[in-house]
C-alpha cells in the first residue's frame, strides 16, 4: 500500500466522513452532528500527526545527507544543508556562525579542496537519534551518536565517538540545519583501541587556521574525562540514579527541580541519591 502524506490522509477521511453525512436537505440530528463533529476533529489530528511523521522522516534524511556528504568530502554541499544564519561547533573549537564561515571551516578541514584526497578516509554513522518537533512545526531538536573512522592510508587511523545536539529550522518546506553542536566522546588509534586515548586537545587543523566566531559554549574534556552532554529534552535519567553519581555536568544543563542554580561559570554536580528508604 503506498504512503499517503497529511492532506492525501485528511482527504481519504473527508470522503468518508461526507458519505455517511446526511444529505443538505436534511438537518442533522443531534447524535449525527456530535458525528460529524467527532470525524472532523479525528481528521485534524490525524493529518497534524500525518505531518509530524513527514517532517521527522524528513530530519532522518538531512541528517543521512550531512553524514554522506562528510563521508565524500563535498564540503560545499555540506554547507548548503544550513540556513544562512546557522552554527556549529564541534568538541572545543568553538562556535562559527554563518553559512559563509561554515563552508570555509568545512573546506579548510578538507585541505582547501573538494572531496577527500586520495588514501584519505572520513566515515561516520549516525545512530540513535531522539528528534522532537515544537509544536509550531517550524523547529526541531535532535540527539544523535556518531561512530568516526578517519586516517590516511598507511599512515594513520582513528575510531572516533561523539554526541550531536542539533537544531533545525524549516524554511520554505524544507528542512535545514540551524546548529550543529558535536560533543566528541573520545578519539582513540585504531590500533590500541580508547584504552590507549590520549589527552589531547580536541581541536582539528581547521580550527587552527580559521578562527572560529566565539568561544566554545563550555569546555569539557573527553575520555577518559567524565562527561555527560545536556540532552535538549532534559536528562534522560533521573539525577537520584547511582550512574550519575558524582558526575560533573555543564552549567546550562536542564537540572532536576533538587539541583539548585548553576554558579556563574562552571559545571554543577548532581547530588548524592536521597535515603528514603524505599527498595530501588
Amino acid at each position: 500500500m503506498g504512503r499517503k502524506t497529511g492532506a492525501g490522509t485528511a482527504a481519504v477521511l473527508a470522503g468518508l466522513m461526507l458519505a455517511t453525512t446526511p444529505a443538505a436537505a436534511d438537518a442533522p440530528t443531534p447524535a449525527q452532528q456530535r458525528e460529524i463533529s467527532a470525524l472532523s476533529a479525528r481528521i485534524a489530528r490525524l493529518a497534524k500527526e500525518a505531518t509530524a511523521l513527514e517532517d521527522t522522516a524528513a530530519i532522518r534524511r538531512l541528517q543521512d545527507a550531512l553524514g554522506y556528504y562528510l563521508d565524500r568530502g563535498l564540503w560545499s554541499e555540506v554547507a548548503d544543508l544550513f540556513a544562512d544564519d546557522a552554527t556549529i561547533e564541534f568538541g572545543n573549537e568553538g562556535v562559527y556562525a554563518g553559512k559563509a564561515h561554515i563552508r570555509a571551516y568545512f573546506l579548510r578541514l578538507g585541505g582547501g579542496k573538494e572531496g577527500l584526497a586520495p588514501g584519505r578516509l572520513d566515515s561516520r554513522i549516525f545512530v540513535m537519534p531522539a528528534i522532537h518537533l515544537a509544536a509550531d512545526g517550524r523547529t526541531a531538536k535532535a540527539r544523535w551518536k556518531d561512530i568516526a573512522m578517519n586516517g590516511e592510508f598507511q599512515k594513520t587511523a582513528f575510531w572516533g565517538d561523539g554526541a550531536w545536539e542539533n537544531t533545525y529550522v524549516k524554511e520554505g518546506g524544507v528542512w535545514k540545519f540551524k546548529a550543529v553542536h558535536r560533543y566528541t566522546t573520545f578519539v582513540a588509534p585504531y590500533d590500541k583501541g580508547w584504552a590507549a586515548s590520549e589527552r589531547k586537545p580536541d581541536i582539528s587543523i581547521a580550527a587552527r587556521e580559521v578562527p572560529a566566531d566565539r568561544p566554545p559554549t563550555f569546555r569539557y574534556e573527553p575520555f577518559p574525562g567524565v562527561y555527560i552532554p545536556p540532552y535538549h529534552e532534559g536528562l534522560y535519567i533521573p539525577a537520584n540514579d547511582p550512574l550519575v553519581k558524582g558526575v560533573m555536568l555543564p552549567g546550562d544543563a536542564v537540572r532536576p527541580a533538587n539541583v539548585g542554580p548553576p554558579p556563574q561559570n562552571g559545571p554543577v554536580r548532581v547530588p548524592a541519591p536521597a535515603t528514603t528508604g524505599a527498595a530501588r
